[in-house]
């Protein structure tokens, strides 16, 4: 397998979103996302994926979540690829947290997209999540946004970086 680097953003100052543009679908394989920021002023949150901009509820998934004391497991159904602890409502972050989404057959255009999510704050706890954008449209763009679940507004803080590789079989 071979990492090839798309695209990386690191941020000089806050952020309210993160864009990658112009994925070429003529590329096969998958794409790697690698995130690790934290959200403005110390508040809880987690980074939403959303392809081709799209933001209906058309995206689910199944994740499994530890923390320290106990272990959590759930489905749900979403606005875009998450990554948080979805018993407590208590997001991955903060304070600085690593997340890795796993894009399968990104430029595939006879399938939905599967993303495999691992997650992990060495102070909240670590997450695995299996995740589909129910739609067969080739990839070219996502956005990553700061966000709870309630509260608009949100940032990513100075410092974060995000990195999009595309994985390619040899």
């Amino acid at each position: 397998m071979t990492y090839t680097l798309i695209d990386s953003v690191t941020l000089t100052s806050s952020a309210s979103s993160v864009t990658f543009s112009s994925i070429s679908a003529t590329g096969k394989g998958d794409l790697v996302l690698v995130i690790n920021a934290k959200v403005s002023n110390n508040s809880y949150g987690f980074p939403l994926v959303r392809f081709n901009s799209d933001s209906g509820s058309n995206y689910s998934y199944v994740g499994a979540y530890a923390e320290s004391a106990n272990t959590y497991s759930e489905a749900q159904t979403n606005s875009g690829i998450a990554a948080w602890d979805p018993i407590n409502g208590n997001p991955i972050m903060p304070p600085l947290a690593t997340i890795v989404h796993q894009i399968m057959d990104f430029s595939a255009t006879d399938k939905h997209k599967a993303v495999i999510t691992r997650s992990n704050n060495s102070s909240v706890g670590t997450g695995m999540f299996a995740s589909r954008w129910a739609n067969t449209s080739a990839i070219s763009s996502m956005v990553i946004e700061p966000t709870n679940g309630t509260t608009a507004g949100s940032s990513f803080d100075s410092g974060g970086t995000f990195f999009l590789y595309q994985l390619v079989s040899e």
